[in-house]
């Protein structure tokens, strides 16, 4: 795999209001969920390419501030690809300076959209390191495509003089010349990202982003781009606490391959998946041992308590269809793939996401013996949101003997980057990472930090004292030696 680094495009000059700021964060934050290394940051692309070959990177994908990555979930059998993966796949190739979305001015000189752009570094090395290409409205030579509809078309372009009045002209100038390719974006990338950072109608935007909460059915004032982006996230951002997965999307890798101590007293999970018979079946239990399940979701408790005291551990997939008439929409909120509710769903989908499961367990025989004794063990169910008062979970927690937490991504999720700073993010994980050392130093911890970044493998309080040596910050959070995994 090449070798890329994100860079974060600032505006040049300016002192970042509280939008600003917040599209900041959000456009780091959306990396996060396929891009957990470091990211550089300046206000002029040029120094961002310089930045990003003193990192040694051969590829750099530029995002401007309000540029959101919104990866779909997308299941492994419809061969889809998504944002991360097909940016990927033009990293395999050599032949271009960049990628990205072309554009015409008026003038209809060519341009590139700075919202986002893929550079290879090491053809910008080789063409001597050209100027990007800004606005100044000087008459220089510069790419034309007449009509605009052979944008696409590089054997259609043709050089001009004419004024400077767009972004990037002299990048592909400097393509043209040396016969490189202008690569576009393919339709899966386009299709999960958005510039959010539309000036004409950032006042609505800011007022919509501090009123989510109130239901959106489209804002005249709004770009298209932010409609679509609030369409998306609302669902999220006012159903999450009636929300209900009933698969895990994280491999159970992290725990497969963990070093094994004594069986498991308890173990805390939060009410998602099979997850947390994983980590019993891996780490091994007893009779005694205890299942304590919480989530900040009343219903997602409700659905597991459904699941362990009426399933006999065979034909999953029917039985979700019990599921969804004990537990309707909308007061219940799946958690289901691209596009998929309980109305429309493909229940040969949910199968071949079922015999996936099963083979990880080793066949259905398998799992249904192992279920019976799961769940056979004494259960707890505990509403508690992580985010604002954890205290109910220490409490059992302090009591727990051999213990183990999986929190999943309970502090990287798009309801928290809506409600919470990365700030405020930042100090809500510090004190669960502190807390939960305090209350049960022995416990063994897996889940995401706030920056999506994977941590298995320790102890509470060895973790504790690995996070406070932490310096990084939200541009370069500093990874552990752990097992990553994609939450």
């Amino acid at each position: 795999m090449s070798k890329l680094i994100f860079g974060l495009l600032t505006p040049d000059g300016e002192q970042l209001d509280e939008f600003q700021t917040k599209l900041r964060e959000f456009t780091i934050a959306f990396s996060r969920y396929g891009y957990r290394e470091e990211i550089v940051e300046a206000s002029d692309i040029e120094q961002l390419l310089i930045m990003a070959i003193a990192k040694n990177a051969q590829y750099c994908l530029i995002q401007s501030v309000g540029h959101v990555i919104d990866e779909q979930w997308y299941l492994p059998h419809w061969h889809r690809q998504g944002f991360h993966q097909s940016i990927q796949k033009l990293c395999d190739y050599n032949d271009f300076l960049i990628a990205g979305q072309l554009y015409c001015s008026e003038n209809n000189t060519l341009g590139i959209e700075t919202s986002c752009i893929l550079i290879n570094l090491s053809q910008y090395k080789k063409l001597g390191q050209p100027s990007f290409g800004e606005i100044d409205w000087q008459p220089r030579e510069v790419l034309c495509a007449s009509p605009a509809q052979s944008m696409s078309v590089q054997t259609l372009w043709q050089k001009k003089t004419k004024p400077c009045d767009i972004r990037g002209w002299q990048f592909l100038l400097s393509s043209y010349q040396h016969q490189l390719v202008v690569r576009a974006f393919s339709e899966d990338i386009n299709y999960n990202r958005f510039d959010l950072n539309v000036s004409q109608s950032n006042q609505a935007f800011a007022a919509r982003l501090r009123n989510i909460n109130t239901a959106f059915t489209g804002e005249p004032n709004l770009a298209a781009t932010q409609q679509t982006f609030l369409n998306r996230a609302q669902k999220q951002i006012q159903s999450a606490k009636k929300g209900v997965f009933l698969l895990n999307i994280e491999s159970y890798d992290d725990v497969d391959n963990e070093v094994k101590g004594q069986p498991l007293d308890t173990v805390f999970s939060v009410a998602a998946g099979f997850k947390a018979y994983r980590i019993l079946a891996a780490h091994g239990f007893h009779a005694s041992s205890k299942v304590v399940l919480f989530d900040y979701s009343k219903q997602a408790l409700a659905v597991r308590q459904y699941i362990v005291e009426h399933w006999n551990g065979e034909d999953f997939t029917t039985f979700v269809k019990q599921v969804f008439q004990q537990f309707p929409e909308p007061h219940t909120f799946y958690q289901l793939w691209h596009n998929t509710n309980t109305t429309n769903i493909d229940w040969q989908d949910l199968e071949r996401l079922w015999q996936a499961e099963l083979t990880r367990w080793g066949g259905a025989d398998n799992f249904k013996k192992m279920w019976q004794k799961f769940s056979a063990l004494e259960h707890r169910f505990i509403h508690v949101d992580l985010l604002q008062n954890k205290q109910a979970l220490f409490d059992e927690i302090k009591i727990s003997g051999n213990s183990y937490i999986w929190w999943s991504n309970a502090f990287f999720t798009i309801y928290s980057h809506w409600h919470f700073s990365a700030e405020q993010r930042h100090c809500i994980y510090g004190d669960w990472v502190n807390a939960l050392a305090t209350a049960a130093g022995e416990c063994r911890v897996n889940g995401a930090d706030h920056h999506n970044c994977a941590v298995n493998g320790l102890t509470a309080l060895a973790y504790s004292r690995l996070f406070q040596k932490q310096t990084g910050g939200e541009l370069n959070p500093q990874q552990l030696s752990c097992l990553d995994i994609q939450f």
